[in-house]
């Protein structure tokens, strides 16, 4: 297997108008997980970014892999400049984001729910569909049923939280050269180049409304993200705007996740020694080390490193109300399974008594079981919404717990003889302020739930 790159990309960032609605239609229509917000202000964004005093406000939301983001960018000054009404695909500029889903129909509704408009076009067969839609401020969004990585070779397909049901694997940039894009993105910023691949080819144009487009591309690879560069021949692709800052509307940029301080000053070295331009010297302010550099065609670049253990504030990690539980067990995953989806029997290994009240349609613990838990005077009922047998179901709140929105998840992996149960519940609360003390609640509930399990099986 050919190793990975020691590039990761860890973010995709937009400027938007309304960041706040924006993002609230990635989290709905993806399932993703809402994360912080901060402002930004003059002097170290300017210095950064390169935009004469911005002041920004930023919010992100996270997907199925570790350090990643989608981050949101609201500038209060400058004021952002609308995207040209005539802008085409082609046209020179961060064009189009790749999101991986786990259910593809139903993502499709949720386009239509949330967006007020019938479900886009369909490609390809059965586990390898695509459809392009443009989210509600014009940028486009490729929805794949299959996720592209998984057709390279040595990527890093890992997923930390597999409950979260899409994962974003690529970004379509056109270049006005390809081989200046590929000296800025190759020779200075380290992504390697993917040999005989594609993500696109010429009967896709039609996809984003360009049918008959000519066009080279040439794809990218980091660590865990694609990067697709593309010089169109025909139609002819406009420059950047006349004056066109990062603070205008459209995805912003890419950004390259550093996880120490050597890896980030040897690679921002190599970076600015081979063409890109930095605009200032690079930042620390604790939280992460951050500069943004500019290739000779004018992309932006993020190069970041966030310090793991301030990932609370600058976005990688929850802060929705969010309980992850894991834990190892030696036994087999079938009787593993087998124990955590006997509904009834919860009371055996945890604080909850269970009951069925409606079997499922098709297994009796399966999809569309009502379950009944009860414990400390509380009674509540659940409903098991997917089943994936020996492997997976999740489970939604119908009554008895504070909760306006709740999603349960267990997962069951089985690795080398020895068993990995994940429990996740992602919830809303309707109490004001009591999000967190709940989730911290339950955190200790089900991790004594599954170390008792863990026990009564390994005995």
């Amino acid at each position: 297997m050919k190793p990975q790159t020691g590039k990761h990309v860890c973010q995709v960032a937009f400027t938007a108008l309304d960041a706040a609605g924006l993002r609230e239609w990635y989290a709905n229509v993806f399932g993703l997980v809402r994360s912080g917000k901060i402002l930004f202000f003059p002097p170290s964004t300017e210095r950064v970014q390169g935009v004469p005093g911005a002041w920004e406000k930023t919010s992100w939301l996270l997907d199925q892999q570790d350090y990643f983001q989608l981050e949101f960018f609201s500038f209060l000054s400058p004021r952002t400049r609308l995207r040209p009404a005539d802008w085409r695909p082609c046209d020179i500029g961060y064009n189009m984001v790749g999101i991986a889903v786990s259910d593809f129909d139903q993502v499709l509704r949720n386009v239509g729910a949330f967006s007020g408009i019938q479900p886009p076009p369909v490609s390809g067969e059965a586990g390898e569909r695509r459809a392009v839609v443009a989210d509600p401020e014009g940028n486009l969004v490729e929805i794949l049923e299959r996720d592209p990585i998984t057709r390279v070779e040595g990527m890093n397909t890992t997923i930390v939280r597999p409950e979260v049901p899409a994962v974003v694997r690529t970004m379509r940039a056109v270049v006005p050269s390809l081989a200046e894009a590929r000296e800025d993105f190759v020779g200075a910023m380290g992504l390697e180049v993917v040999e005989g691949f594609q993500l696109h080819d010429a009967s896709d144009e039609a996809l984003w409304g360009l049918e008959g487009a000519e066009a080279e591309t040439l794809v990218l690879r980091s660590d865990n993200f694609l990067l697709e560069l593309v010089q169109y021949s025909s139609p002819e692709s406009r420059p950047w705007p006349e004056g066109y800052r990062l603070s205008d509307q459209g995805f912003m940029n890419i950004a390259l996740g550093y996880r120490d301080n050597r890896d980030y000053d040897a690679s921002f070295d190599r970076a600015t020694r081979n063409g890109m331009t930095p605009n200032g010297k690079v930042a620390d302010i604790g939280v992460f080390r951050v500069m943004y550099v500019n290739g000779s065609n004018g992309f932006s670049v993020e190069m970041l490193n966030a310090r793991r253990f301030l990932w609370w504030v600058s976005g990688f990690s929850s802060h929705e109300p969010y309980v992850q539980c894991e834990t190892w067990i030696r036994a087999p995953a079938g009787e593993v399974w087998s124990r955590l989806t006997d509904h009834a029997g919860l009371g055996d290994w945890s604080l909850f008594t269970g009951r069925v009240l409606r079997q499922g349609r098709e297994q009796p613990n399966g999809m569309g079981c009502i379950r009944e838990l009860t414990a400390a005077g509380m009674r509540i009922t659940e409903e098991v919404t997917a089943w994936e047998e020996g492997a997976h179901y999740s489970y939604q709140l119908r009554t008895g717990a504070p909760f306006s929105k709740h999603q349960g998840d267990v997962f069951v992996f089985e690795q080398d003889g020895v068993t990995r149960v994940r429990w996740a519940v992602r919830f809303e609360s309707w109490i004001p302020f009591t999000g967190r003390i709940t989730a911290w609640l339950l955190q200790r509930v089900f991790t004594r739930a599954l170390e008792s399990l863990k026990r009564q099986l390994e005995r």
